[in-house]
């Protein structure tokens, strides 16, 4: 059975002291970082194990070491709907 692909939701945008906020489509705006807007940029398309591995690889670090907080962080993004 092949993976589910990732569909990133809502957008991003930079407030007025150039914070990142990530809206959804509910108008929810959540202030996020650079690594949370960047995971959030890649999961468009690909699948969990995609998107551990291509931030393992910018990181340089073992996919093992992200696996764990990557899910809760997808998780995270999930239930505020900005993928699915």
């Amino acid at each position: 059975m092949e993976e589910v692909r990732l569909k990133r939701r809502g957008a991003l945008f930079k407030d007025e002291e150039g914070g990142l906020l990530l809206v959804n489509d509910d108008n929810q705006a959540f202030k996020v970082d650079e690594v949370v807007a960047y995971i959030w940029s890649i999961c468009d398309g690909k699948t969990v194990n995609e998107v551990v591995m291509e931030f393992a690889k910018v990181s340089n670090v073992e996919a093992d070491e992200v696996r764990d907080p990557l899910m809760s962080l997808l998780e995270k993004l999930r239930s505020v709907s900005l993928i699915e």
